[in-house]
């Protein structure tokens, strides 16, 4: 393995860059050794550490089937074009791998083919008549091929989730896009999917105790991003009812009955939405998510609730066994009902609850506390050889805390440090002036300094903020000022197009949030300064983070420093990860939160980040961007 990556391998002959990462053959061959022998391996990659090359050559030459899954579209599609190719090269031989989607991501030639019949919500008729032609044509049926992506409502009325797939009873059986994917995969070297994907096949095998799955069975799974995998999981893990999923039940049970030609149980039908409705009109509700308590569940635990279980499982007895389009209706409505038990049913020791969604597409939740047991039992227990990596694992080097969270107390572990000089290339900047974010008018004074950044780095700056209210307020009070510079703000246009503008325009300014924090790779100039508006603690108000602080505080812990600092710490180092990107790149950091030097725990959160200079002085960063000795004499540790 170590040939692979050597300063003589196949692989610098093809870029010289891999001649000088002696870290990636060290995580190659770490790698390579856990899908011989078999284990869990955490891995620490520093960026720059060439990970995705470090992992794929071990995964494609082992004799396992392996699964690769990643959190971002942008790394899929980054292994696949880039990754995979340059592999092949230096292996000298062609390698196929395989991007599997969920199946809501591919058109359903059985919905297709009953547009004709009009079977379909008449709603999105002008929608669906615009996708005719790309349906009649498509090879792959993938919507990723769509040059404008239709609404979620007029894409549900010809694509299904596993939840309303017919399998192999399906007349389109034989020419399903999801399918014919499906079976690619099994012929692939490499299989790559997302974490969402992974963990509702995890979810699938887990309720049909392993006899049905999602993706083609493998004994090795490749986790990267693995920062991400305890929301996911806890995400897919849990259970959903919403009116939304009510409604498609009734439109498919009057679709069924037309094709199979058998009176639609109106009654029945509205009986299921009226008393989903009334379920929810009798629980509290407010914007955001709301965490309901067994209080709150108990006072919608009548006559409603009782008519709606009714509803729904009157529905599958009465389909089960009567035609293959109305099984799947009852197999639907079954999967509902339990949906709806387990968010009412719901252990408040183990599991959260909570409301989300406006009147009309509200939805109850229900998510596991701790994941750690079920991932454990389910997956690390269940599998050969498991790898979790990502540049952003550890705190100040110590990885127990992603151990816990995991349920990964038994893996082997490697840190590898950034190849990159980040004390060269980079700086930190504390502003001595920066506010505490509870202190009135702080965003009058944030803005004053984000303007005062972003004159001396010239544009070229990322502005990330903790919430979608300071980016509104922010935005909206910075953009008038910032007449010569292109401002970017999140939702102006979706996420692939804000970054093509923004790597294209040097002199251009992005102001997001939270989807921007991670993942975004935007390498040269460009990017040259982020900009940090508060320390990135989870929003103790959120149903989970409420649940797992107070698991910990009433096992005896303390859940602000075993949970909110630690988070808060990955948080900020992935947002300082945006910064240097490739080995030439130079920039600063600006961290516009005053707690990072006045709180005890701000030289914790410090200490996590890379070994950059901290300065307080403004002149330091102008003297920084004008590549000029720095205007401080000092070493920078007084700034603390």
């Amino acid at each position: 393995m170590r040939d692979l990556f050597g300063p003589e391998s196949a692989l610098a002959s093809a870029h010289p860059a891999y001649s000088e990462r002696p870290q990636q053959a060290e995580m190659a061959q770490a790698v390579a050794t856990t899908l011989e022998h078999g284990g869990v391996l955490l891995c620490e990659a520093g960026t720059g550490t060439g990970k995705s090359l470090a992992y794929l050559a071990p995964a494609v030459l082992s004799s396992r089937r392996v699964i690769v899954s990643t959190a971002t579209h942008a790394l899929q599609s980054q292994l696949v074009s880039e990754d995979v190719p340059m592999l092949a090269r230096a292996l000298g031989r062609p390698l196929h791998a395989e991007l599997l989607k969920g199946r809501s991501n591919y058109a359903c030639k059985l919905l297709v083919s009953q547009l004709e019949q009009r079977l379909f919500d008449e709603r999105f008729e002008g929608e669906l008549e615009s996708l005719r032609g790309w349906l009649e044509t498509t090879e792959t049926g993938d919507r990723a091929e769509l040059e404008r992506e239709p609404s979620p409502g007029a894409w549900r009325e010809i694509s299904v989730g596993p939840d309303r797939c017919r399998g192999p009873r399906c007349p389109s059986a034989d020419s399903c896009f999801a399918e014919r994917a499906r079976q690619r995969a099994h012929d692939a070297d490499v299989v790559i999917v997302n974490h969402a994907l992974l963990f509702a096949d995890l979810s699938v095998r887990i309720a049909s105790d392993g006899v049905t799955g999602v993706l083609p069975e493998y004994d090795a799974v490749i986790l990267d991003e693995a920062h991400e995998l305890e929301n996911v999981a806890a995400e897919w893990l849990g259970a959903r009812f919403s009116l939304r999923d009510v409604g498609t039940i009734a439109r498919e049970t009057e679709r069924a009955c037309r094709v199979e030609n058998a009176p639609p149980p109106l009654r029945l039908l509205m009986d299921a939405q009226l008393h989903a409705q009334r379920v929810f009109d009798l629980l509290p509700s407010g914007p955001g998510r709301l965490r309901l308590s067994p209080a709150d569940l108990a006072r919608a635990n009548g006559e409603a609730l009782a008519g709606a279980r009714h509803a729904l499982r009157t529905l599958a007895a009465m389909f089960a066994g009567s035609g293959e389009a109305r099984d799947l209706v009852s197999r639907q409505a079954e999967r509902l009902a339990l949906s709806l038990d387990a968010c009412f049913d719901a252990d408040h020791e183990l599991a959260v609850v909570w409301r989300e969604g406006g009147a009309t597409d509200c939805e109850l939740r229900a998510a596991p506390i701790d994941v750690a047991p079920l991932v454990r039992e389910h997956l690390w227990d269940r599998l050969h050889a498991a790898v979790l990596t990502s540049a952003t694992l550890s705190i100040d080097g110590d990885l127990s805390f992603t151990r816990r969270r995991l349920g990964l107390e038994a893996a082997r572990q490697i840190v590898l440090p950034s190849p990159f000089d980040i004390a060269a290339n980079a700086l930190l900047y504390l502003p001595r002036t920066a506010p505490d974010p509870r202190e009135p008018g702080w965003e009058a004074r944030i803005a004053e300094l984000l303007c005062e950044i972003v004159e001396a780095s010239g544009g070229r700056a990322l502005c990330l903020f903790t919430s979608h209210r300071a980016l509104r307020q922010l935005s909206a009070l910075v953009a008038p000022r910032l007449r010569d510079y292109r401002v970017l703000v999140q939702g102006q246009a979706p996420r692939e197009r804000l970054l093509e503008a923004f790597r294209s325009d040097v002199t251009s300014v992005l102001f997001a949030t939270s989807s921007f924090w991670q993942g975004v790779d935007v390498r040269g100039e460009s990017l040259s300064c982020v900009i940090i508006d508060k320390l990135p603690f989870a929003v103790p108000s959120d149903p989970l983070v409420a649940g797992r602080c107070e698991r910990i505080d009433r096992d005896g812990g303390s859940s602000f420093a075993e949970y909110s600092v630690p988070h808060a710490a990955l948080m900020l180092r992935q947002g300082f990860g945006r910064l240097l990107r490739a080995e030439s790149d130079r920039g600063v950091v600006a961290l516009l939160d005053g707690r990072v030097r006045r709180a005890r725990y701000g030289r914790d959160l410090l200490a996590a980040l890379p070994p950059a200079p901290i300065t307080d002085s403004i002149e330091d960063v102008r003297a920084f961007f004008a590549g000029e000795g720095l205007a401080s004499e000092s070493l920078y540790a007084e700034v603390l």
